[in-house]
């Protein structure tokens, strides 16, 4: 028996699976690998969290689902808390395996929003409710007070975590208690003129240039009064003013402030019947008002006589799908995004920029790989779907193939940059490109001419890196998936210095497409500068910095001439051949 028990500690080991006797919501847990059981949860959980639960109150039956209140469960929590054999001794494995262990769930809970949830699935339940002040007839007039019930939470919140701790949507009941009023019709009535002459008349709530206006003299009843916890001083007002949460909400609604708010774009990942990864969305975040704090805000501003109050937002995340293929080789979470923007670019280096963007989306960079740009590019010709630019050159005005293809590195570089990967190589344009510059300022671009320069970087995180590009109008991302590692980058710049201006003589190139004496200008001319960047990594408590220098060499402007040009116009300092990738 003995001997058996050892066979099967050692397949369990051997293949790092949860040992035997483990039960998470009755099912047992035991054989699984990392994989079959991280699969298992996310299922298990997305449908417990998604399914209607039943919720009866007083006699009436409503229904919830437990993610649209807030509730979540965390997995990779539950994942760390799983006994799998490869990270246990011998001796753990054994007693566990011969006691069992029960798994359970858990999750935070709120009261507060357990309670708005029973105000409005039952609204009908009588609350209790302090005397007000309401319009009447065009004056103030006070609103008697009213007893009522109020739901015991604590009884519900157990509920709920024995639900969570079995993975079971089993119905849920309402208790209630009595509930009395605080603020009395005579409280009001004795502190009435007090109360008017400080009574709020007008807060206006303001984003940007937009504004919406709380209009409390047309509407008193707004307004809670509830009695200060402790002894007020002389001339001070015995009661707290705060906004009626159910008439914040109505007024939210009401206003139309949703038009500040933006829904984020959930992505999926998944393979094709080929098996190439392809991407469905694009994982953007949105935004939306903080709601919880805005009411704190305006309840703060009432209390100090404050008429103007801005709007708080928050960060949206988006939801990101990942196959488990993907996730047992490290892809799990966005680990960086690289962003430029190419705003006023020609077709054709609009085209280029769209076709070499598709050849990194869906690349996968193993642990420990140095990546290289060049060697993932390929090809760059017609016959690859590129189109030609005009190049000037020494030996005259040529066309190209391959125009943008330096906003493709770049980007990637960025990508690159924020992740806190190390940079093997990158190499600056001769001079400041535009474009460049359009999102962050100038020094974090890296140009690419194969094969004498090239972008490269070392993937030393501990999965996979799986790399997202796509053009969006006139913006490019390159987003990098993976395994954060707690490491934290920090980016300080631009710092420009040592600055020198363009050449006042321009360039001189014939042309034979342009009529005589016909001039074109094809390139503006340039100041020269210094731009430094100054990357922080921390890791493990300990911060390095490292400088990202970039010395941008001044240049004239430059023209096409239709027919020969004259000795005294022409220029003969062009000797640099300029990189047709720009």
């Amino acid at each position: 028996m003995l001997a058996g028990a050892f066979v099967v500690l050692d397949k369990f080991k051997r293949n790092d699976l949860i040992i035997p006797r483990i039960v998470m919501a009755d099912v047992s847990l035991s054989g699984m690998s990392r994989s079959s059981a991280g699969a298992f949860l996310k299922g298990r959980i997305e449908k417990f969290l998604s399914d209607s639960n039943q919720i009866a109150a007083r006699g009436k039956v409503s229904s919830i689902i437990l993610k649209d209140i807030d509730i979540s469960i965390n997995e990779l929590k539950l994942m760390d808390d799983l006994p799998f054999a490869g990270d246990l001794s011998n001796a753990e494995v054994i007693y566990l395996s011969f006691f069992g262990v029960r798994i359970e769930p858990k999750a935070l809970i709120s009261s507060a929003e357990l309670a708005r949830v029973i105000e409005e699935k039952f609204p009908e339940i009588p609350r209790a409710q302090n005397a007000k002040f309401v319009l009447k007839n065009g004056k103030m007039a006070v609103e008697p007070e009213r007893t009522g019930v109020a739901p015991k939470l604590d009884s519900l919140v157990n509920q709920l975590k024995t639900n969570i701790a079995f993975l079971q949507n089993s119905p849920l009941f309402i208790e209630f208690q009595e509930s009395q009023p605080t603020v009395l019709t005579l409280d009001l009535e004795q502190n009435k003129n007090e109360i008017l002459s400080k009574f709020p008349k007008k807060i206006s709530l303001v984003f940007e240039k937009q504004k919406w206006e709380i209009n409390f003299e047309r509407h008193p009843d707004w307004i809670n009064f509830d009695k200060k916890p402790y002894q007020v001083a002389e001339g001070e007002s015995p009661f707290s003013l705060t906004f009626n949460p159910v008439d914040f909400a109505d007024f939210i609604d009401d206003s139309k402030m949703q038009t500040l708010e933006e829904k984020p774009e959930n992505m999926r990942i998944f393979r094709d019947a080929e098996g190439k990864i392809q991407f469905e969305g694009h994982d953007v975040a949105g935004r939306a008002i903080d709601r919880e704090r805005l009411l704190s805000i305006i309840n703060n501003a009432l209390a100090n006589q404050k008429a103007e109050i801005e709007i708080p937002l928050i960060v949206v995340l988006p939801k990101l799908e990942i196959p488990d293929d993907l996730q047992t080789m490290g892809v799990r979470e966005p680990i960086s995004v690289g962003f430029t923007r190419f705003v006023g670019s020609p077709a054709n280096r609009i085209h280029n920029i769209g076709v070499g963007t598709a050849k990194f989306d869906g690349v996968l960079i193993a642990p420990g790989d140095t990546f290289s740009f060049n060697d993932q590019l390929g090809l760059v010709d017609g016959s690859t779907g590129y189109k030609k630019e005009l190049v000037i050159k020494p030996e005259g005005t040529i066309p190209e193939f391959g125009g943008g293809l330096c906003q493709v590195s770049s980007t990637m570089y960025r990508a690159a940059v924020f992740a806190g990967l190390p940079i093997v190589e990158r190499s600056p344009h001769t001079y400041a490109v535009s474009y460049y510059a359009q999102v962050l300022g100038h020094g974090l671009d890296a140009t690419i001419y194969p094969p004498s320069k090239d972008l490269r970087f070392l993937n030393d995180t501990p999965g996979h890196i799986l790399v997202h590009s796509y053009v969006d109008g006139a913006s490019l991302y390159f987003k990098f998936y993976g395994t954060k590692d707690e490491r934290i980058v920090e980016m300080d710049g631009p710092y420009i210095s040592n600055k020198t201006a363009a050449p006042a003589d321009p360039v001189f190139v014939s042309d034979s497409t342009l009529a005589e004496g016909e001039k074109k200008q094809v390139e503006k001319p340039h100041g020269g500068f210094d731009a430094l960047w100054f990357r922080r990594i921390t890791r493990n408590g300990e911060t390095k910095e490292e400088k990202i220098f970039t010395r941008y060499k001044a240049i004239p402007a430059k023209f096409l001439v239709g027919g020969k040009i004259t000795a005294e116009g022409e220029n003969q300092g062009l000797k640099e051949t300029v990189n047709p990738f720009e």
